[in-house]
């Protein structure tokens, strides 16, 4: 018997298929194929752009700006769409990318032939919002934000630099993508009594903090600098965190003042 396995994203997935020996051409071809991720680098994108144009004619409600696919060296990344608070991949993965000098990034509107089955993208001239080269590190782990002050659209990318935390603790982080370039935020733990982090202004983020596990679930709140209001409570109506012991995770602030299903947020993501 011949086995293909295809090994992908740090091993988390594997999927294998096999087949007896029928003396079938197909079979005979098959071999085993590995991902060395030695040589790849580690990525994750966040949108965070809180504008509600561009927008594609196929989303006539003017409050979901726009839906992006995301492009290295002419390759898509993404699946499905990149669109407002969303994540790729999921909040708790890093992607590989192969690493290399200058990689070419592309920003394109999800624009879809509709025509066909399944949807491919046809995107056309004027569809590209974004375009930008970045080195990336075998090995190493990077957060791509796309974000800025509204109508701008640029990609802030960041090398996660996370250290193993200490048994019974966790790690955490604030990343600061409200776009209103005046609000500079803390974090606030119910648990712990105090702000947390302090202070972090417009497009910046935080050190990591290591914490003790807290016997039941946190409640996080950003209050602006000086203030003892809250200001936005992370993760919204359903606000309780229960970090699991060694791991870290960033609390991404996004959102704008006035901006139609965009106003002020916050959410988690877990990096390690």
């Amino acid at each position: 018997m011949k086995i293909l396995s295809y090994l992908t994203l740090l091993g988390i997935t594997a999927v294998s298929f096999s087949a007896c020996e029928t003396g079938n051409l197909l079979d005979d071809n098959q071999k085993q194929e590995y991902v060395d991720s030695a040589k790849f680098a580690n990525v994750k994108f966040i949108q965070n752009f809180a504008g509600n144009t561009p927008q594609l004619p196929t989303a006539p409600n003017a409050t979901t700006g726009p839906q992006v696919f995301i492009y290295a060296n002419g390759k898509k990344v993404n699946g499905t769409a990149l669109g407002y608070g969303g994540f790729y991949p999921s909040t708790t993965v890093y992607s590989l990318i192969e690493s290399g000098s200058n990689i070419k990034f592309d920003v394109v509107m999800a624009r879809l032939n509709l025509g066909v089955v399944p949807n491919i993208p046809a995107p056309i001239a004027g569809d590209t919002l974004l375009s930008f080269n970045q080195t990336l590190e075998a090995g190493k782990f990077y957060s791509f934000m796309i974000g800025d002050t509204v109508p701008a659209l640029r990609v802030n990318v960041r090398e996660d630099v996370i250290s193993q935390p200490e048994y019974q603790t966790y790690k955490i982080r604030l990343a600061n993508w409200l776009m209103n370039p005046t609000d500079t935020v803390t974090l606030y733990s119910r648990r712990e009594a105090r702000e947390i982090i302090q202070n972090i202004t417009h497009k910046q983020y935080s050190d990591w903090v290591q914490l003790p596990l807290p016997i039941i679930s946190d409640t996080l709140e950003l209050r602006r600098k000086g203030t003892t209001t809250v200001y936005i409570t992370v993760g919204g109506t359903a606000p309780g965190f229960s970090p699991i012991g060694e791991r870290s995770y960033t609390v991404i602030a996004r959102g704008r003042t006035g901006v139609t299903s965009k106003t002020p947020s916050a959410s988690i993501v877990t990096n390690r």
